[in-house]
This record gives structure tokens, sequence and C-alpha cells, in this order.
């Protein structure tokens, strides 16, 4: 039989763990390393018998003809190493965590998905041999057949001391969410393995290391779509009275409706029907490579269906489920509430939402902050405000500058929300004023209906004497060309789109954009926030009747692309 060809990139920690399990796999060959550290490559390549090594992916691919590509790298490259193997039509398994964020995770799938290879990721926890076992038995009714509960308690111990993390994968020091993205994930997939999908999660989480930047303490509760409940109750600080933490990684309780199966940390199982004494169950686990070998076995899985043409356990749709928990659990730990996953997978659909406005408080001119009850005194706390139609962040009537123009409350609300094109004027000058050749790099992109936002970061400037002294401004004629174009909206950063301080500039185009029908939006922050040319944008007024303005929420929302096959 022909050898699987592969490419092993990432000569780290946890690569020798899969050099080792590739080595014992029959029908696998790596014909090749690469690490950006050439000589690590060059001496891992040596300990496992590779010919080959180089620094990069894209130098080892042209050099070296492979079946596939084996990614080992910390989680911050997998989008760049998926997409350059993707781009050669090469099957990819790659380790978890599969990324830094949903989203990026979610531009992996989806690149892979596009280029049609086949995908799986490394989400080795349920092919370890305890849990193979306990599906089995679950499966054939050992301990009935309603699923009642899952709980598991870890105690890793590596993580207390000033330098945890240093010898063997300090990256983990770094990681602003640590305990649930890059060993939580593990349980959840376990879980779901165990128990079937998840819809609801609450979590808490603390750190207890201050070497460190992320969580490395969470008590993760969950609820199964069949209504069983889950718990993992870990932490990487305190240590287990266990000789190899690192085997199990936690002792585990399943129970159910005729009874219970225990997992201890030295892999022992033991089932427990109700009424009936303990009884061990002798099944065959060794204490070869990683935790009861499961790298060979989840890399055997990966080379047998290759050649099979078979579905992976662990495909990126499955994996997806498990990001969608993480995120829940972050979600809930910030929160202190329940989350469900349906939640997640809404927001997930769009991007993140950026705030455009500057807050509003009692230093802002034209705003008037005063206590009116107090629960002290009242039994609630409320505020009186006043605020000056085109405070802060606001929007303009045409009644503003039009004796006869329409009030606020009369502006149809389709204008206010919508797609809008950035146009990145930053940086400009003091008092600039930005005229047909200025816009004219960016004038092929407009069209009829357009809404367009300004970014010139002069928000940074706000609370000082030159944001309204010396604001950029909107000329004349480019205020006539946005009004033939039939630009529906523009938003601006300054306070106005005129000069403050010359009342006939300001009313001139004031009058020629509202006369128009362009409406106008003043005072925007955080432009210089946005990563996409264009954006949903949504900026609502209060309905105030016979306004001649209001101040505005206006946010951003980046896409998120297309949504992904299963979220459609």
């Amino acid at each position: 039989m022909k050898k699987l060809r592969g490419l092993c990139v990432g000569g780290g920690y946890f690569a020798k763990f899969h050099l080792d399990a590739w080595r014992r796999i029959e029908n696998v060959e790596i014909a090749a390393l690469c690490d950006i550290d050439r000589p690590r490559a060059e001496a891992l390549a040596s300990e496992f018998g590779i010919q080959q090594t180089f620094s990069t992916l894209s130098q080892a691919l042209d050099a070296v003809a492979v079946d596939f590509v084996d990614i080992v790298t910390p989680p911050s490259s997998h989008f760049d190493l998926v997409r350059d193997a993707a781009a050669r039509g090469l099957p990819v398994i790659c380790q978890k965590p599969l990324a830094p964020d949903l989203a990026t995770s979610q531009r992996i799938i989806r690149t892979s998905e596009e280029a049609g290879i086949r995908f799986m990721v490394h989400e080795n926890f349920r092919f370890q041999p305890w849990h193979r076992e306990i599906k089995s038995l679950l499966q054939a009714g050992a301990i009935g057949t309603q699923l009642f509960g899952i709980s598991c308690r870890t105690r890793m111990g590596d993580g207390w001391k000033a330098d945890a993390y240093l010898n063997r994968q300090p990256y983990f020091r770094d990681m602003p969410r640590f305990l649930l993205q890059e060993t939580g994930v593990h349980f959840i997939d376990t879980f779901r393995f165990l128990g079937g999908e998840i819809d609801e999660v609450y979590c808490r989480t603390r750190r207890f290391n201050d070497a460190i930047q992320g969580e490395d303490a969470a008590v993760l509760s969950v609820r199964f779509t069949n209504g069983a409940l889950g718990n993992w109750d870990a932490n990487r600080f305190h240590e287990s009275t266990s000789s190899d933490p690192r085997y199990t990684f936690g002792a585990f309780q399943i129970e159910g409706d005729k009874g219970s199966i225990w997992l201890s940390e030295e892999g022992d199982i033991t089932i427990a029907r109700l009424g009936e004494a303990p009884a061990a169950h002798p099944y065959v686990h060794e204490r070869i490579g990683f935790a009861g070998d499961c790298v060979r076995a989840t890399q055997k899985h990966f080379a047998d269906r290759l050649i099979s043409g078979e579905e992976f356990e662990t495909t990126r749709r499955d994996y997806l489920n498990n990001l969608y928990v993480v995120e829940a659990a972050y979600q809930s730990a910030a929160q202190n509430r329940p989350i469900r996953i349906d939640e997640v997978k809404s927001s997930a659909k769009t991007g993140p939402m950026i705030d455009l406005t500057l807050p509003i408080n009692a230093t802002m001119p034209g705003v008037d902050i005063a206590a009116c009850k107090s629960i002290a005194q009242d039994g609630w706390n409320a505020t009186t405000l006043s605020l000056y139609s085109h405070s802060g962040a606001h929007m303009d009537a045409p009644k503003h500058f039009l004796p006869q123009g329409a009030s606020i409350d009369q502006i149809p609300l389709e204008v206010m929300v919508g797609p809008a094109k950035v146009i990145n004027l930053a940086p400009v000058a003091p008092r600039e004023l930005l005229t047909l050749e200025r816009f004219s790099p960016w004038m092929p992109r407009i069209q009829s209906g357009d809404r367009l936002l300004l970014r010139t970061d002069w928000h940074r400037l706000a609370g000082t004497l030159s944001y309204r002294a010396d604001l950029p401004r909107i000329s004349t004629d480019l205020a006539r060309w946005l009004v033939e174009k039939q630009v529906a909206l523009i938003g601006v950063e300054p306070p106005s789109v005129a000069d403050v301080n010359n009342l006939v500039e300001l009313t001139e185009v004031h009058q020629i954009l509202l006369e128009g029908n362009v409406v106008i939006v003043e005072g925007l922050a955080n432009l210089d926030q946005l990563t996409q040319d264009v954006v949903e944008f949504i900026a609502i007024p209060l309905r105030v009747e016979g306004g001649d303005g209001c101040p505005v929420r206006a946010i951003a929302i980046e896409s998120r692309h297309a949504p992904l096959a299963d979220e459609i």
C-alpha cells in the first residue's frame, strides 16, 4: 500500500507527540518538517528520521510533494497556514484552538470550505481510550437509557509558579483567553461526544496566577439539549493527588437513570448500577505517547478516513459547535448570566459593533445633567437631562436651516439604517477645506443612495478648543457634488460640516445639503476603529415632534462576510 506523505508544520513542545504518533502509523510517512526556528526543525527532524526541513510552509510546498499538511503551531498562526495549504488543494489536520477567537476560526473554516479541501481539527481528548470505552458503555445501556449528568474535576498543577508554562508552551502566558480557550475546549468536545449537543452555558472564571494574562480557573456548567446537566470544575493552579494529572486530565462521573460510571485520574473505570455494588470495568489503556496515546488514535483516524473518503469525526462544522460553547462561556462569565448557544450563533453571523458616539456627560457643551430622584428619598433614582438638540453625535433635520424644512421626526427611518461607505480622509489639517480635488480618489465609488462616513480622526480633539474652532469642513462645491450624486446621508466627525464661526459658510453648506435631501450626522467618533470599507450604519434620533435635530446613538456593524453553510 502506498504511504500517505505528510508535511508537519511546527517544531514546538507538542510537535514531538505528533511526530512520534505518525512514526507509529504504518501507512503514513512525514516527508518534511518546517518551523520558523530552522535549527529546532533540524534537531527534531534528526530525532524522528525526517529527511527535509524548511523555514516556511510555502518553501516546503514548493519543494516537496505531499498528501496532507499537519499544523502544530500556536493558534495565531493557523489562518495563514490553512490558507496556504488550501491554496494548494491539500487536506489539513490542524491543532486546537483553531484560532485566537471565534471570528478568525470562522475565517479558517470558510477558507477551507471554499477551497474544497478536507479538513480535520486535531481534537484528541475524545480519542482517549477511556472516553471511547465510556461512549461504548453508554451506547450499550450500561447505566440506562437516559443521561442525567456529566461532571469532571480537573487540577493540573502546572500553573502556580512565577515561570508557569515557560518550559513547555510559553505562549500560554500571553493568551488573554486561556483556560477555556486552550484547555476547556477539550472538555467541551468530550462532553458533546458523550452527552450530545449543548444548548445553554453558565460560567465563572478567575485568574490565580498574576504572571499570566488569561484566566486559569473556571467552573463551567452546561445544559444539554437532551436535558442532562454538565459541570467542569477546573484550574491549572492547584495540584492533583494523581502521580500524572496529564493522563486523564481529571476525574469524571457520568450518571444515568440506572446508575453511574466513574473514571479515575489513573484511567480506571468503575460502573455502579443502582442498588448494586460498584464493579471495576476492565479495558485496555496504556501509558504510551500522550494521554493514553490519543494523539496516535486521532491521527490514525485522520489517515484512515483520508484514504477511505469517510467523514472525519471532528469536522470543521462539528468543531464550530465547540467554539460556540467557548464563546458562550466567556460571555456568561462577563455578564454573569446563562447564555444560550442560539444567542452566540445569532451574534456570530454579524461582525463586531463599533460605537461611533462620544459619551454624553456634564462637561459636553449644551448638556446639563441633574439629579431628580434618589433611592434614599424617593425609592428610585432618576435624572433630569437638558440636551442642546445638536450636542454630541447628532442628526440635523432640514428644519435646522430651512424655514419650511422637515423636522427630525419626519426623516425616513430607512435613511438612518443601512450600508455606509467609509471615506478615509485622515489625516486632515486644522481648518482644512475638503474640496472636490481632495475627494476625487473616492468619487468613482460613490453611487446614488449611498451613505458616506467621512473619517478625519477629528474626534480625537473632542474636549479641546480646536475641536470646534479649527474643524475641517466641506466645501460648497463638494456639497453640490454630493447632492448631484443623490447621496442619502453623510456622517462627519467634527461637530459641524461647515465652519461654525462663519455664518455665511455655515448656512450655505447646510442649505445645499439639506435642500438636496442629504441627511447630515455630525459629531461622530471612532471611525478609526473600522477595518472595512463598507459597514452597516445605524443612527437613530429620538422622535421629537417638530425637532430641528437630535442627539443619536450611532453604531457601525462590520461584516463577517458570507455565513457558513450550517448558519444559513
